[in-house]
């Protein structure tokens, strides 16, 4: 029985680097996306683990272009990138009101600037909020989980994780954790009802 849904942010809740910080960085570069793509996610995970910061992360990222002066305008840019998508976020506060729910992310240390804008303890409880930067281990390492499941006292089937990336789901499974891959709302909702979730 499903008594926890757990959310992804970037791609779920918020829009991915696919879904636009590819494109505004590829726009910066005068570069296209597979020229650049892997170095970024390269660069980003000492920064999701806690280990660098963002300034950090975009100064590592520009050297090797040559391009540290231009870290400014970088930074511009990517404080731009990730908009909420309001329609999910009211559909995870409304299942927040049936069922005990949880957001687990991989991001930096930038997390609470970026959540001024977002506000999602408006829909997660703070204590329920698990980013990867502030615990020192990302998806899809097992051990985030097993952190995240022991936090609130959940059996892996007990718990529901959404998330726009295969792999977290699948290590999601591996712990005996459920899993929807997102791609938008509606499949989401289609989904759900396989559970028998109320919605």
């Amino acid at each position: 029985m499903i008594k926890t849904i757990i959310f992804d942010n970037n791609g779920v809740l918020t829009t991915s680097d696919a879904e636009g910080a590819h494109d505004k960085v590829a726009e910066f570069l005068n570069k296209p996306i597979r020229e650049f793509k892997h170095l970024w996610e390269e660069e980003a995970r000492p920064l999701d683990i806690g280990k660098i910061s963002n300034p950090d992360f975009l100064r590592n990222f520009l050297k090797h272009f040559g391009l540290e002066e231009r870290y400014n305008e970088l930074l511009k840019i990517h404080l731009q990138c990730y908009q909420d998508k309001p329609e999910v976020k009211e559909f995870a506060k409304n299942l927040g009101g049936k069922y005990e729910t949880a957001l687990l992310t991989n991001f930096g240390n930038h997390f609470d600037s970026w959540n001024k804008r977002w506000k999602m303890e408006e829909i997660f409880r703070p204590d329920k909020i698990f980013v990867s930067a502030k615990i020192g281990m990302a998806k899809p390492g097992q051990e985030i989980y097993r952190y995240v499941l022991n936090v609130l006292c959940r059996k892996g089937e007990e718990c529901l994780f959404i998330d726009d990336n295969q792999d977290n789901i699948a290590a999601a499974n591996s712990l005996g954790i459920k899993g929807i891959l997102f791609t938008d709302l509606e499949n989401l909702k289609e989904e759900l009802k396989g559970y028998s979730l109320e919605i």
